[in-house]
């Protein structure tokens, strides 16, 4: 029950790439990022308007910094519980503040980390999660005007709380589902969320953002506060029935570039540094439960793995079908996070492109001439080199073979003088198979040269009078940075030629020259196979290893270990997060983040 039996050719799959991460995993690098995360001050200011149009809210946002300038103070600088009698409360009256909090995104450091329930928790099934929103700070303020109860100012915060205030939601990250909360976002949220970029898409920076914006299907609960007391109640009032309320309504504009993202948290797809061999052109979620050895759902939460469904080159994206096999193993948790896996014909593809050229320089056009006078014949042959381009084939079927080529060219002549005969074929055939099998790339070619030499009077001579067949192995790794590594082992080279002796009579009857024609036919085609099958090895190995080798996408986001390939032939790579707080640092740097 492990990645190596990924199957993504398998019909009711079709992915060109999965990548699972495990609920563990993603907690622990998400908490990680966000304990240390400094995000910009959020702030949202209401004011009591009584001249809106009927049917609409009378709470009313305003500019905050306009109007701390009008009051000449900061609302939030009034100390909780201050009487109504206070200049500045007046003042607040005067100016019609009704409502407003202030916070940053991150997680609250006035509690100990280990304190904090999950961020993520993969336990609805299917694409939907459970989300707990945390903040870094909170600070809600509220002015009751007066009356019976003579009216009141709150000013509460997180920090004066036994626990922090926390947001529970439940989010569908189904992006296909036309009855998802994904799908009646704007055209332009859609496109943000799903940030097709190869430097981000899989993020932990890049999902804290999916999980704000893709889909909240629930309305909010928090937790951690009495239902009774005045932080529920205005947190009820003012951040969920206001602000959330608002969040799903949102798009984006030169007016309001947040647009759907919460409090103003967003990120900017980034260049990677190389271009990855496999680039996304459509993207899903799909929560995997973590199956036991005979293929049922545990609830072993913390195993279950959130996958990014990848499709390139503008493929369809099918529907989502649950795997039936771990990315993850349990006892492999600590060595890694989760698995990255590219459907086998994608990497067959890619070695198509990149190995094809070389087959060129093996391909040649044999040609032969016979000429028979009245007392011999004479017998002439050569070769040319193709000059069309050739290419393997990909192979679909149940073994470990992803590519072919097959080559033959063929050239005969014959004449006849009186009772003078000769006839003559030159063949060539080259034939060469691409395998992957476990952590190994392996090419098997067979180069064939066939000759037949009919002198007449029964002096015939047939046979392959050059067969070398090579089979080299390639054993594949992979950097932390993703890309994929080729050693060379050494080859293995068999020659599987005729002995093309010819008879007596043969030697006789043409007075030897049909032992010298067999002799430098078998020489001359013997060194030429011998070099191209030494060149054709280092070109494919220089293809591997060169600027043109496969490069894993998300170099930014994981570091990558033990590459291999699945029974059906994925090309599988372990992945564990690179440390978010750094990679965001040097964002930030970078001016990359907004």
């Amino acid at each position: 029950m492990s990645a190596i039996q990924s199957n993504l050719s398998a019909n009711k799959y079709g992915y060109d790439m999965v990548v699972g991460t495990t609920q563990a995993a993603i907690n622990a690098t998400m908490k990680q990022f966000l304990y240390k995360f400094d995000g910009e001050e959020f702030v949202k200011i209401y004011v009591f308007d009584k001249d809106v149009p009927e049917g609409q809210s009378n709470y009313v946002e305003t500019d905050y910094a306009a109007y701390k300038e009008q009051l000449g103070f900061d609302p939030f600088d009034v100390p909780n519980g201050t009487p109504m009698q206070d200049e500045r409360v007046q003042k607040l009256l005067a100016n019609f503040f009704a409502f407003g909090f202030k916070t940053k995104m991150g997680l609250p450091t006035t509690f100990p980390l280990s304190s904090l329930p999950n961020i993520i928790n993969l336990d609805k099934g299917n694409s939907s999660v459970s989300y707990n929103l945390y903040c870094k700070e909170f600070q809600i303020a509220n002015l009751t005007p007066g009356g019976y109860t003579g009216g009141s100012w709150e000013n509460l915060s997180q920090e004066g709380e036994t626990a922090p205030w926390v947001f529970g939601f439940t989010v569908d990250l189904d992006l296909y589902s036309n009855d998802s909360a994904f799908a009646h976002l704007p055209e332009e949220v859609q496109n943000e969320v799903k940030n097709l970029c190869p430097g981000s898409i899989f993020s932990v920076q890049q999902l804290y953002l999916n999980l704000n914006t893709a889909g909240l299907e629930s309305t909010p609960e928090i937790k951690n506060l009495d239902t009774t007391s005045n932080a529920y109640i205005y947190l009820t009032r003012i951040f969920l029935n206001t602000y959330f309320e608002n969040l799903q309504e949102n798009s984006i504009s030169d007016t309001n570039p947040e647009g759907n993202y919460l409090l103003g948290y967003t990120i900017k797809p980034t260049e990677t540094v190389k271009t990855p061999s496999i680039i996304p052109t459509d993207l899903n979620f799909m929560v995997s439960p973590y199956l036991d050895d005979q293929g049922n759902a545990t609830k072993d939460y913390e195993m279950y793995t959130l996958n990014w469904l990848v499709m390139t080159n503008d493929h369809s994206m099918p529907a989502p079908v649950q795997f039936e096999w771990n990315w993850v193993n349990k006892d492999d948790i600590s060595n890694y996070h989760g698995v990255m896996s590219i459907k086998k014909g994608a990497f067959a593809n890619f070695l198509k492109d990149k190995l094809s050229p070389a087959l060129k320089s093996a391909c040649i056009i044999p040609h032969c001439k016979v000429k028979a006078n009245l007392i011999e014949v004479k017998f002439s042959y050569g070769y040319k080199q193709e000059t069309q381009p050739q290419s393997y084939l990909v192979v679909n079927d149940d073994t470990s073979k992803i590519l072919t080529f097959d080559y033959t060219k063929n050239s005969n002549s014959k004449d006849t003088y009186g009772l003078t005969y000769g006839n003559m074929h030159y063949n060539y055939n080259l034939k060469t198979d691409v395998y992957l099998e476990g952590t190994t790339i392996k090419t098997v070619t067979t180069s064939t040269v066939y000759l037949y030499v009919n002198a007449g009077l029964g002096i015939i001579v047939k046979g392959d009078c050059a067969k070398f067949k090579s089979t080299v192995k390639y054993d594949i790794g992979v950097d932390a940075y993703g890309d994929l590594t080729v050693i060379e082992n050494a080859p293995v080279i068999e020659d599987l030629s005729d002995s093309m002796n010819p008879s007596t009579w043969a030697q006789i009857g043409s007075f030897g020259f049909i032992d010298g024609l067999v002799k430098e036919m078998k020489n001359n085609t013997t060194g030429w196979m011998t070099g191209f099958m030494t060149g054709h090895r280092k070109q494919i190995l220089n293809m591997l290893n060169g600027s043109a080798m496969w490069v894993f996408p998300a170099s930014e986001t994981f570091v990558f270990k033990n590459a291999q390939f699945s029974k059906s032939q994925d090309l599988v790579s372990e992945v564990t997060y690179i440390d978010p707080v750094v990679k965001y640092q040097n964002r930030i740097a970078k001016k990359e983040l907004v």
